[in-house]
């Protein structure tokens, strides 16, 4: 748990959380096989900033808030029951496990199962994906 304070006061007025996957158990060829996701080059990047200064285009910096639990997961995942999870009475939490439908922080193959779920958002709204980088 994130705690949220107010400078002034160190008033605590909102705590935040995040349902994360333990990684470490998850075994190659059985939850994940592939973990490749690209990263842009500072050269596009530079490329890309030089264009807008010279076109005198408005450039933008985005944050996709939740980003990896916006795409499917791409086979069968299921975790544990987080500590906290409320039961019905009686009801012990080792014999439950959660079936994922998104992808979580934490799982292996997230970045990468989250740049396809983009590129292909993108290319569906009539993008173009370079051939020499593939961020671009």
């Amino acid at each position: 748990m994130k705690r949220k304070r107010r400078i002034a006061t160190r008033e605590v007025y909102k705590w935040k959380a995040r349902l994360n996957i333990h990684g470490g158990k998850q075994e190659k060829g059985i939850n994940y096989w592939e973990t490749y996701s690209p990263m842009v080059t500072w050269n596009s990047i530079r490329i890309f900033l030089i264009l807008a200064i010279v076109n005198n285009w408005h450039t933008r910096q985005i944050d996709f808030v939740l980003a990896y639990p916006q795409a499917d997961v791409e086979c069968d995942m299921y975790m544990e029951i987080p500590r906290g999870f409320q039961l019905p009475a009686g009801e012990n939490s080792k014999d439950y496990a959660l079936k994922l439908r998104r992808n979580l922080y934490g799982a292996k193959q997230a970045s990468r199962v989250w740049a396809q779920y983009l590129t292909k958002g993108l290319i569906a709204r009539g993008s173009v994906q370079s051939k020499i980088d593939e961020c671009v």
